[in-house]
């Protein structure tokens, strides 16, 4: 099996991993894309390091990296009105944040320049990992393929693919001042990752201050340093000094 003139879109997350190797194992050559927006948590650029070093490059295979800073001409910066080496320093400059019903920060950073670099290669589909537990999110584009629909895979199938495949299950991916993010997720950002909190909460005083009224990262309306006053200052719950924050520390 090659790549029949196909792309694997590599989010680095459960199912785009399972994906990702099930195709390999069934003889899949074809290039490897990851959309970068320089905001992924530590854990998944540790994971991707490991992924492509340990599985894919012993079997002839790499990751192609798109960013604003390696690749600006496959953004829409007339859209953007402009364009950051990264989603964290673009929210910055404009004074917005990632907004979970618009999800622009996806489509303008992930979808946009995966699609933009298809067609500059001359290839016909992106593979897509939706695995089949999610038959909604499913879309009949003819530019798309969905490997994990097609095989019948579900998520916890996906699961032991990645477990039989020798390696670790990865977090699940996104940016981490994502706003799809629930409290546990917030929860563990200012525990494992206080520098990281921080700067999701300057997004949020920055935003606004520049639009002169209250923009919160959370749905529910609370910001992150209210949640960290009400919640979490004073609380340290888990040993971080046991703590193993990613395949790069084994």
């Amino acid at each position: 099996m090659e790549s029949n003139g196909e792309m694997i879109s590599f989010g680095a997350g459960v199912n785009s991993i399972a994906m990702t190797i099930m195709l390999v194992e069934q003889g899949w050559r074809g290039p490897i894309v990851f959309s970068d927006t320089g905001g992924e948590w530590p854990e998944t650029y540790c994971y991707i390091e490991t992924f492509e070093r340990t599985w894919l490059q012993p079997r002839g295979l790499s990751i192609t990296r798109l960013s604003p800073k390696t690749h600006p001409e496959l953004y829409d910066t007339t859209r953007l009105g402009g364009l950051e080496d990264t989603l964290e320093k673009y929210c910055l400059v404009k004074g917005v944040v990632p907004f979970l019903a618009a999800r622009w920060c996806t489509v303008q950073f992930k979808g946009t320049p995966l699609d933009a670099w298809r067609e500059e290669q001359g290839i016909g589909k992106t593979c897509i990992g939706i695995s089949a537990s999610e038959p909604a999110r499913v879309k009949s584009y003819t530019n798309t393929r969905y490997p994990l629909v097609e095989s019948g895979i579900t998520r916890n199938e996906c699961r032991r693919i990645i477990a039989k495949a020798g390696l670790d299950q990865p977090i699940k991916s996104g940016c981490f001042f994502c706003p799809g993010q629930n409290l546990s997720n917030w929860r563990q950002l200012y525990y494992e990752h206080p520098d990281l909190y921080e700067r999701a909460a300057i997004l949020e005083d920055n935003a606004s201050e520049k639009r002169e009224r209250r923009i919160t990262l959370d749905t529910r309306d609370i910001s992150l340093r209210e949640h960290a006053k009400r919640r979490w200052q004073g609380q340290m719950t888990m040993d971080l000094s046991e703590w193993i924050p990613c395949l790069c520390k084994l």
